[in-house]
């Protein structure tokens, strides 16, 4: 294994044989992990991969990408950036655009690592591109897969060989607790010696909610989520581009955060006052014999009403009168009689 060759003294060939055990005990769990996700999340890879370096610079700039915190370790989180198998080691220079993933995934992250108190997560993998992906296969056979969450930007990679054993342990108790409660998917890689972490689909929201209050981000609940970058060309219909989208979710902007939260589940505080005066109109019965509109006459009344309101409209335009117009409806004899 690649991580048993680093264990060159006693001490440590025996920690990666105490990873390897724990990870054969996880197979079987994991192997139905990996299922589940290939089937829960292979209708959305049209959407979600991310298939070129431009693709993921563009998901950066449109919000479908966020980075992992400036001050990981405040959220107990710790990116390998140097040293063996770093994140981005195919591509360091420009490295910091893999510390990165969806918003859902950071929130995720975020929540794993504050159950775990012995120590920090070393994270070696977030987004990736399918290009970059292809040339990992040579030398990381977890890269091979029908759904590549990773280019994706639903999943990451928790490194245990730099780990104590006791907070290796730890992060498994909190992982399996998180996968028995339905909140996410998780793999141990036997080869590699790491978890791979993906949310369950059914708790996106709730993810992206974690990662909006850790982080009080206003910039990422000002709209909606855009989930890809595409470069492909837009067919237009007499030079007039048409644009196609989808609203995936709408939040408060930050003047408002505060009391969304607050409001979550609750009443709202709005009240409706009624004029006592139309209070007690509404309140009269009908005259004698005068039957209330219901139905196909209500119905007309109404329409006669927008009708003659239209008329009025019009009369005021093709006129070019600012003062109101003479009534439809009105008595010509009266008016001279009054003058």
């Amino acid at each position: 294994m690649p991580a048993l060759a680093q264990a060159d003294d006693t001490k440590g060939a025996k920690f990666v044989r105490s990873l390897d055990r724990m990870m054969v005990q996880l197979a079987p769990q994991s192997a139905r992990d990996s299922r589940t996700i290939r089937e829960a999340y292979r209708d959305h890879l049209d959407l979600l991969v991310l298939d070129r370096y431009a693709e993921l610079e563009g998901a950066l700039v449109n919000g479908g990408l966020t980075m992992v915190p400036g001050d990981p370790l405040r959220f107990n989180v710790a990116p390998r950036l140097t040293g063996p198998s770093p994140i981005g080691e195919k591509d360091l220079v420009n490295q910091i655009s893999y510390i990165a993933a969806r918003p859902a995934t950071i929130g995720c992250l975020i929540e794993v690592a504050s159950q775990v108190k012995s120590g920090p997560l070393e994270v070696t993998s977030l987004v990736r591109h399918t290009e970059y992906q292809d040339s990992l296969k040579a030398t990381n056979t977890n890269a091979t897969t029908s759904v590549p969450m990773h280019t994706m930007g639903l999943a990451f990679d928790i490194a245990l060989v730099n780990t104590p054993l006791e907070t290796v342990y730890e992060i498994r108790d909190v992982l399996r607790r998180m996968r028995d409660d339905g909140r996410i998917l998780f793999i141990g890689e036997r080869r590699q010696l790491v978890f791979h972490v993906v949310p369950h689909p059914s708790r996106l929201g709730y993810f992206n909610e974690v990662y909006a209050r850790a982080l009080h981000a206003p910039a990422v609940l000002t709209g909606t989520h855009v989930v890809a970058f595409s470069t492909a060309s837009v067919r237009t219909t007499k030079g007039t581009p048409r644009v196609t989208a989808e609203v995936v979710a709408v939040f408060p902007t930050s003047d408002f955060l505060d009391e969304w939260w607050a409001a979550d589940h609750a009443r709202g505080d709005v009240e409706v006052h009624v004029s006592p005066i139309v209070a007690a109109a509404e309140a009269l019965p009908p005259p004698a014999g005068v039957e209330p509109l219901v139905g196909a006459p209500l119905m007309a009344a109404q329409l006669f009403a927008l009708m003659t309101a239209l008329l009025a409209v019009w009369w005021r335009i093709v006129t070019g009168r600012s003062a109101p117009p003479r009534s439809l409806f009105r008595d010509d004899a009266l008016d001279e009689q009054r003058a």
